[in-house]
């Protein structure tokens, strides 16, 4: 049986795991990085969305996530990191053993070792979409924020000509203007059925407050100050907001409808939605159905654990953070020597982020492997704890309390683990 040994495995190949990559292989540590996907960078590749005006972006500022993709990657080849797309991690065993696997089971991999043996692991998966439930959800033709930016910014197929949109977080709101962008039709941007099952806001006070968590990111400057000025009045905003909804800097917001279920013979056909008033209560006899082509929900983002879990990290539950997180210190180091992880893994938050947080993880695990002088990779560390300060005011904010679920985070670390270091 064929087995590599490497200084550091890393799993997941975006702007984590790239960023830690290129820090451990500056330090000459042999470094593979391993993902799933065909090629590297994660969701950078479908992420191309408005810049975040508070970040002191234009209205017509883009972000480039295929462009930081290939920046990032070639940063870590360049310095000497390897980077195997394709490959499926699919246990990570003590001392360190990564077992791996093709993703794609009919094609022979002869570049591909049975396993890895490491002196570190850097679990860098990132985080997945929640399913929004209700009546209809499994239909083709109903998919996720996330897949419809892949759909268009990596394969550039456009997933529908008539768009219905469940759900308000940053990602609704960005797929709404691509899609728009794109030349599809977006009928509205509508509450999910408050049937418990969502982790988004449900009524239209709640979805006035959401909108002003993030509203630098907002798609046009009346948007972003009538979201600030929810974040105030929302109960009278709620009261005040048209029936039949606004049409606000070409984004189409319904959040005082919301959608009961999806319908089709086939595939998804129609959307039958419901008014509320401003208690959030449904309105009776208000039911009407939308025709559509596509159904595009989203229901937030939680970190992908499950890997770091095998691997014997402990986990808390941290809503802040997005659910259930790995237990970890401000170096991303977790209570099990020699395992670290990074980005949305971590507490979900944008990719700027989730770079800075690989390049602390990646020095902190130079660090562990001796691979330079202690002093001086922690400097670097310092410095970088700094900049991300600056890049969490300038990145999308997924999760708006989360600095409190990182004091959260910092005081389990202290109270139970601060001793395994």
């Amino acid at each position: 049986m064929k087995i590599e040994k490497v200084d550091l495995v890393i799993v997941g190949a975006g702007p984590a795991g790239l960023a830690a990559a290129a820090e451990v292989a500056r330090q000459n540590g042999t470094v593979i990085v391993l993902d799933e996907s065909p090629l590297p960078g994660g969701r950078l590749p479908s992420q191309i969305h408005r810049e975040p005006r508070s970040a002191g972006h234009g209205s017509d500022s883009w972000s480039n996530g295929a462009a930081k993709a290939e920046s990032l990657a070639s940063e870590a080849q360049r310095v000497g990191a390897r980077i195997l797309c394709g490959v499926s991690v699919w246990g990570i065993f003590p001392d360190w053993y990564v077992a791996v696997a093709p993703a794609d089971s009919s094609r022979l991999r002869r570049d591909l070792p049975h396993g890895f043996e490491a002196r570190a692991v850097l679990v860098a998966t990132g985080a997945g979409q929640n399913p929004l439930i209700l009546p209809g959800w499994t239909l083709p033709g109903v998919i996720t924020a996330g897949a419809a930016q892949t759909m268009i910014n990596v394969h550039r197929i456009l997933p529908g000509h008539q768009a219905v949109i469940i759900g308000i977080d940053p990602l609704c709101l960005a797929v709404a203007q691509l899609m728009g962008a794109v030349g599809a039709k977006v009928l509205g941007v509508f509450l999910p059925p408050a049937n418990g099952l969502q982790a988004g806001p449900a009524s239209p006070k709640a979805a006035i407050q959401a909108l002003a968590e993030f509203s630098a990111y907002a798609p046009g400057i009346l948007l972003a100050l009538a979201a600030k000025a929810g974040k105030y009045m929302s109960t009278i905003a709620a009261a005040c907001f048209p029936q039949r909804g606004m049409t606000i800097e070409g984004l189409p917001l319904r959040l005082r409808q919301f959608a009961l279920s999806i319908s089709g013979s086939q595939r998804a056909a129609t959307v039958k939605i419901a008014a509320l008033g401003s208690d959030g209560r449904q309105i009776p006899g208000s039911a009407e159905q939308l025709q559509a082509d596509v159904v595009i929900t989203s229901s937030g983002l939680s970190p992908l654990v499950e890997l770091a879990q095998v691997a014997g990290c402990p986990l808390h539950h941290v809503p802040e953070m997005g659910g259930w997180v790995p237990v970890h210190n401000d170096r991303f180091e977790t209570p099990r020597p020699g395992l670290f992880i990074a980005g949305s893994i971590s507490g979900v938050e944008g990719a700027g982020v989730a770079e800075i947080q690989g390049r602390i993880a990646g020095l902190a695990a130079a660090d562990y492997l001796k691979l330079a002088d202690s002093e001086r990779l922690e400097r670097d560390i310092q410095g970088h704890q700094e900049n991300i300060i600056e890049a969490r005011q300038a990145a999308i904010s997924f999760y708006p309390h989360i600095e409190a679920g990182r004091k959260r985070m910092r005081r389990i670390w202290h109270s139970s683990f601060s001793n395994n270091k």
